[in-house]
């Protein structure tokens, strides 16, 4: 894989056909009437309401396998209103490189990021020399990428997401294996106590969305730009009604050039991301 804050409404044609890639807070309810209905004060010993969990909103973001200068993120923040950066943490495929705990608590602090952590799977052998698309494997790698956010300081249980790349290429040539190592890749991840998002081109995500492999969220890779563009996920009319909530990223347009940041690829959000190290979405 080529390999916003900007709150979009403009909405996109899609009716031609699209260059793939190789990708309101709810309400409270209300509180229940007091037990005496001649008293309205809330007794002391009750206890107050949750926190909301963070609000889930329209956001621009960037991804590139190389990691951000504090200074390039900083130009993307302030000139393009960029609010989030995939993160290449690792995977037998992964050509990341530069992502560490503390870059990301620093991106955090000094302009405000979230993330999309990112784990490269096992590919076809066209595309990787990891090509084991199996259940097996599948399971391994989704514990190896347990084990990767836990070293990023991302802990379990916390609502955080961490992205399974599973290349066009890859579906195309071993749909049966891609499915199954997709699924079981999943499963490890959710066990482990994080949510699993996949990163695919529509093809692939719709694929394993019908055959009941369906994901946290999906982040399909559909090219209809060469630069920024004030895009919502829900504009991308590929995946159909599947992942039509707050629960769908895109990658809109592959790597262009950016004054001052380099080459990025141009992705909108609207599903929960990554806090920074240490944080949490509860």
């Amino acid at each position: 894989m080529r390999l916003p804050v900007l709150l979009v409404l403009a909405a996109c044609s899609t009716t031609q056909m699209a260059k793939v890639g190789d990708q309101v807070d709810a309400s409270m309810p209300a509180s229940d009437a007091p037990a005496n209905p001649g008293d309205g004060a809330i007794p002391a010993d009750a206890a107050p309401d949750a926190p909301a969990p963070p609000p889930i909103m329209v956001l621009r973001g960037v991804d590139r396998a190389s990691a951000f200068s504090e200074t390039e993120a900083k130009t993307l923040a302030d000139s393009d209103g960029v609010k989030w950066t995939g993160v290449y943490i690792g995977g037998p495929c992964s050509a990341g490189s530069g992502w560490t705990k503390t870059l990301l608590t620093q991106l955090a602090s000094s302009v405000g990021w979230t993330f999309m952590p990112i784990y490269v799977g096992q590919q076809t052998s066209s595309i990787c020399g990891r090509d084991t698309l199996t259940a097996a494997q599948g399971t391994s790698d989704g514990q190896a990428a347990v084990t990767i956010m836990a070293s990023f300081g991302w802990a379990a249980g916390q609502n955080i997401p961490v992205c399974l790349d599973l290349e066009a290429g890859s579906y195309s040539a071993n749909p049966s294996g891609s499915l199954a190592y997709a699924k079981a890749w999943r499963d490890a991840v959710q066990a482990g106590g994080y949510l699993a998002y996949l990163y695919s081109n529509p093809t692939a995500i719709n694929a394993l969305y019908d055959a009941n492999v369906q994901f946290d969220g999906a982040w399909p890779a559909s090219w209809f730009y060469t630069g920024f563009a004030n895009v919502s996920p829900s504009d991308l009319t590929q995946l159909g009604t599947r992942y039509n909530g707050q629960d769908r990223a895109w990658q809109y347009a592959g790597s262009f050039a950016v004054s001052g940041a380099g080459d990025v690829d141009g992705d909108t959000s609207d599903l929960l991301l990554a806090p920074a190290p240490g944080g949490t979405n509860l």
